[in-house]
């Protein structure tokens, strides 16, 4: 008998829940399924002669009689817009063999974004499995004024194998972010 229990218990709270559901449900389905002349009448007014017309940009669906008109509500729905990311691109060199030992590499990031004024700019290179930081080098600062170009001279990493690659990155205000990336060959053609 205990089954017998426990099978009509999940059977009562399955019941309640559909219950719940409805009678959460319902009132929404009510309310989209009414007209404009039913929102009117339902706030106190009188006389169906004070219903609002819709819109002339409103269009009739289906050849017979049958109309869709819009639900007039009493706000309007603001959306914020959505943060753009800004967009970045970083140039350099080609290869690097042919600067002389203990130069440097020159780079440019270049970054523009739709809304925001300024960027702050991040530059990595990546090694093997190592990550060494080069937003030191950044002239001028990780700070940039967009649409703006910032310009990047590093020295040549002792550990630099056949290729380096770099990573940039500008985040903006909201913290949005974008990413770049060059790979720059150690021998040149």
């Amino acid at each position: 008998m205990p089954f017998s229990k426990h099978g009509n218990k999940q059977k009562r709270i399955r019941r309640l829940a559909v219950f719940l559901a409805f009678a959460i449900v319902l009132p929404f389905a009510e309310a989209l399924s009414s007209g404009p002349e039913d929102d009117v009448v339902s706030q106190g007014q009188e006389t169906p002669s004070q219903v609002v017309e819709p819109s002339p940009s409103v269009q009739e669906v289906g050849s017979d009689s049958s109309k869709v008109a819009p639900t007039v509500l009493p706000f309007i729905i603001e959306q914020e817009p959505q943060n753009q990311a800004p967009v970045i691109g970083i140039d350099g060199p080609e290869c690097f063999s042919s600067l002389f030992e203990g130069g440097s590499i020159p780079v440019s990031i270049s970054v523009s974004d739709e809304d925001d004024s300024s960027v702050i700019l991040d530059l990595a290179t990546q090694i093997g499995d190592d990550v060494l930081d080069l937003t030191e080098y950044i002239v001028g600062g990780t700070s940039l004024i967009v649409p703006g170009v910032s310009e990047v001279s590093f020295p040549i990493p002792d550990e630099a194998g056949a290729y380096l690659l770099l990573i940039a990155h500008a985040t903006d205000s909201d913290g949005a972010s974008s990413e770049a990336a060059l790979v720059i060959s150690n021998r040149c053609p």
